[in-house]
C-alpha cells in the first residue's frame, strides 16, 4: 500500500518523465516508459530526505527522477549512455539491491559483528547515494559501511554527514 508521499512522488516523476522525453533525443525512450516504485532516500542519520523514482522500460531502470518529500521533481537523469543501448541500464534504480549490498560487505564483518539491514542514503549532497550498512562490533563500536555498484567504503560515525568526503576536522 502506497502512502500519500509515495503517490505524490510517482505523480511528479511521471510528469517529469513525459516532459523530458520530448526535450532531448537522449531521453526519447522515456516516452515508452513507466515510473516504478519510489525508493525513499534517507540522511545518514536515518531521517527521510527525498524520493528516487525509477523510470522503467522492460526489465531495466533506464532513468530516475529525484522528488522532494513534498512531491516536487527536482532532478532527473538517464542510466544509459545512448538510447540504443538500454540493456546497459541497471535492473534497479539503486544500481544494486539491499541484499547485494549486504553480500558485498560480508567479508568485512568480523565473527562477532552484527550488521543491520541496509538502508538507502545520500552520504553528503543529494545524488551521492549508497546503501548504508551499520555494523555493531563486539566492543560496542559502530562502523558505517557505504555500498554502491562500484564498491564500498567506510566512514566513521563522527565524520559521516558532516563534511561530505572529508574525515576529521577540516
Amino acid at each position: 500500500m502506497e502512502n500519500a508521499s509515495e503517490i505524490d512522488a510517482r505523480r511528479a516523476a511521471a510528469e517529469r518523465a513525459r516532459t523530458v522525453a520530448t526535450q532531448d533525443a537522449l531521453f526519447e525512450p522515456w516516452a515508452r516508459s513507466t515510473v516504478g516504485e519510489p525508493v525513499l532516500v534517507r540522511e545518514v542519520t536515518g531521517d527521510p530526505s527525498y524520493w528516487l523514482v525509477p523510470v522503467e522500460l522492460a526489465d531495466r531502470a533506464i532513468g530516475f527522477v529525484r522528488v522532494t518529500t513534498e512531491g516536487r521533481a527536482v532532478a532527473s537523469g538517464a542510466l544509459y549512455r545512448h538510447p540504443g543501448m538500454l540493456d546497459t541500464a541497471p535492473a534497479v534504480v539503486t544500481g544494486i539491491t539491499a541484499a547485494d549490498a549486504r553480500e558485498r560487505v560480508a567479508d568485512a564483518l568480523g565473527p562477532d559483528s552484527v550488521a543491520e539491514d541496509p538502508i538507502y542514503v545520500h552520504d553528503g549532497p543529494p545524488g551521492r547515494e549508497a546503501w548504508l550498512v551499520r555494523v555493531r562490533e563486539r566492543d560496542g563500536a559502530t562502523r558505517l559501511l557505504f555500498v554502491t555498484g562500484a564498491g564500498w567504503y567506510e566512514r566513521s560515525p563522527d565524520a559521516a554527514g558532516s563534511a561530505p568526503g572529508l574525515e576529521g576536522d577540516q
